[in-house]
């Protein structure tokens, strides 16, 4: 169930200072900040549970610790098995689930007005007294292996996976969330009981609503029901990586490869980030891979026939970033695509057509209206900007933003985000392919895929 905001969209800005300084209250409950967006237009709403702590925190050796510990919630508790907990909030017709990234954490409830009470109760009492049995616990690690090992089936999600590890590698992160075969086996019951009270009561929280004034109920659910304590801690810093110019293209060969994924990309530091480059930092992305349009897409596909697909992103957190580009191609035309995504880096490195440039500026601004249209996404971008400690003026200021950039500007974040000689690169594919790129003068360093897993 999606549910969508009923608005007369003019433009971002009239949108956002209409909608924000008409329905935004701020609330505190038992010293947890509250957002609310008060909005009676539908009989529904929208919650989402903020913790500053993430994936950073999970022990040495536990990997994925943080995440298996929200996924477990619905396993049982001393009063519900878990077809107890799943057959109630069915019956409510609520949706409800976590993400956890390494910075910070979510938990979410979607839902009909009329059936918050017991669904939230629920949720606060999984939060208060979710117990982890063994039993389903064993069941969820089983799955969770499964799939790190069926990953070699599918060579694009492998080389996501491999990727994200080599280009954040000596940055303290490069680990998953969801951790590796060998640590999700050595976490217990008793581990993921812990942290689940380390959370409860040590992490700082925040809450974001969006319904009508009726779901004023929660307060007093999120206050006996949950019992949770505020705490100050925010969350971990992450190190500072060092940039070392690259020179090899990591290769891991997997079978039965007819295509070859190319991965390219780099780690950015915190030093790189602030709130003045965000926006332009998105655009580029955009302007290089980011659709049928986009710079990519038009060379390696409508040009050159080289790929179905290419795409590109830049996207930041409060302490760190990644940029990169993806996409595959046949065997035979691995080394023609790598020189082709240099020789278009370089050009728009140095200069940006001007019409080129206007008919992305107007792409942006649509693209753009079209993230906010969903309410859990709008709530998502309120709880994201405040973990960043970012105004949400700034939703509204999207726009000016973009047409105050230039095509020399343009060209300039090009070169700082994907520079050729700070790139990660990474080919997952046939072993013969070694051999080729040897040949047309890469460096390749082999790698085996199940150190990964």
């Amino acid at each position: 169930m999606k549910y969508i905001l009923l608005l007369s969209l003019i433009s971002t800005t009239t949108f956002a200072k209409n909608y924000l300084d008409d329905n935004l209250r701020k609330e505190t409950w038992n010293d947890i900040e509250v957002i609310w967006l008060e909005d009676n237009s539908l009989p529904t709403y929208d919650v989402a549970f903020y913790f500053s702590e993430g994936a950073i925190s999970d022990r040495k050796g536990k990997y994925g610790e943080t995440e298996l510990m929200f996924a477990g919630l619905s396993f049982g508790t001393r009063r519900y098995s878990q077809n107890a907990i799943a057959e109630s909030l069915e019956f409510y017709g609520a949706e409800y689930g976590s993400r956890v990234t390494h910075e910070y954490s979510t938990f979410s409830v979607r839902g009909l007005v009329k059936d918050l009470i017991p669904t939230m109760k629920m949720i606060c009492h999984m939060f208060d007294d979710a117990t982890y049995p063994k039993k389903e616990l064993k069941k969820t690690k089983r799955r969770v292996s499964s799939g790190f090992k069926s990953m070699v089936t599918n060579h694009s999600q492998l080389a996501n996976h491999i990727f994200r590890y080599e280009s954040l590698r000596g940055s303290g992160i490069e680990q998953p969330t969801t951790g590796s075969i060998k640590s999700i086996n050595k976490i217990t019951s008793r581990d993921l009981t812990k942290r689940l009270g380390h959370f409860n009561k040590n992490v700082k929280k925040r809450i974001y609503l969006r319904g009508p004034k009726t779901i004023s109920n929660l307060k007093e659910i999120v206050m006996n029901d949950c019992r949770w304590k505020q705490s100050k801690k925010t969350s971990t810093a992450i190190a500072k990586k060092k940039q070392l110019k690259n020179s090899s293209i990591i290769f891991v060969p997997v079978p039965n490869a007819n295509q070859a994924q190319i991965r390219i990309g780099r780690y950015i530091n915190k030093d790189e980030i602030s709130f003045e480059n965000a926006e332009m930092k998105s655009f580029t992305a955009k302007f290089i891979g980011g659709g049928f349009t986009s710079r990519l897409v038009q060379r390696l596909r409508v040009e050159k026939g080289l790929t179905y697909s290419a795409g590109a992103y830049a996207s930041e957190q409060k302490n760190y970033g990644r940029s990169g580009i993806s996409t595959f191609t046949k065997n035979e035309t691995v080394v023609t695509t790598l020189n082709e995504i240099k020789k278009l880096i370089d050009e728009n490195s140095q200069a940006i057509p001007v019409e080129l440039f206007k008919l992305n500026q107007k792409s942006a601004k649509g693209q753009y209206l079209l993230s906010l249209e969903s309410t859990s996404d709008f709530l998502e971008t309120l709880l994201f900007f405040d973990h960043i400690n970012r105004p949400y003026r700034d939703i509204y200021n999207y726009s000016d933003k973009v047409d105050s950039y230039s095509e020399v500007a343009l060209a300039k974040m090009v070169k700082e985000l994907f520079d050729w000689d700070r790139q990660t690169f990474l080919i997952l594919g046939n072993k013969k392919l070694i051999k080729s790129l040897r040949k047309a003068g890469y460096k390749v360093v082999e790698k085996n895929y199940k150190n990964y897993l």
